[in-house]
């Protein structure tokens, strides 16, 4: 079995456990148990992982799981924020869950197509002059 499938299911396993003990102990219900941890799950931490895991490959997990859990606070609430001013997007749960879709569908697209990015930049570091200290 490959390694992140193996993680995946312990990761289904233990929520489904967090959300059966949340129903006995305090009634909250097996749904909402499962809603709130996917929920968290959704926004806290998967839109860093995927940035961290597509571009810094050489940290340690540990670094991994803070850099993630930054990250995602960081681009969740600036994506969020500019959809809602720029965009007159109102802020539901539902553009939220689209918002970050679209965070982290960009952050594949990015990757997939970096190197044409770079060479972009580059064409366009030479027509577009340098206003600070002129032309080199």
């Amino acid at each position: 079995m490959k390694s992140w499938l193996k993680y995946v299911l312990m990761y289904l396993c233990s929520v489904l456990a967090i959300s059966i003990i949340l129903e006995v102990v305090y009634g909250f219900g097996v749904l909402k148990g499962l809603r709130a941890l996917f929920g968290i799950t959704y926004v806290l931490f998967l839109p860093g992982f995927v940035v961290v895991r597509l571009f810094f490959w050489d940290i340690d997990w540990v670094e991994k799981l803070g850099l993630s859990l930054a990250l995602s606070i960081a681009l969740v609430i600036l994506s969020v924020i500019f959809t809602n001013l720029i965009f007159n997007i109102p802020i539901t749960a539902l553009t939220n869950f689209f918002v970050i879709l679209g965070v982290i569908v960009l952050t594949f697209l990015v990757k997939k197509y970096e190197e044409q990015i770079v060479i972009f930049f580059k064409k366009m570091k030479s027509v577009v002059p340098n206003f600070l200290g002129g032309r080199k």
